[in-house]
């Protein structure tokens, strides 16, 4: 098989994922996991206010 056909049959599975990801709304599920993740960690933590 040719170097380009690997080139393109790689091109268009990349294509495809970001495909899959944009009409599913996959990344910004993420973003969301992400985001609650981070927000319980800095709920959670102690901090000394200093006045």
């Amino acid at each position: 098989m040719a170097w380009y056909w690997i080139v393109a049959i790689v091109i268009g599975a990349l294509f495809a994922l970001t495909f899959i990801t944009y009409i599913t709304n996959a990344d910004m599920k993420l973003v969301e996991k992400i985001y609650n993740k981070l927000l319980e960690y800095h709920d959670s933590r102690d901090i000394e206010e200093k006045i």
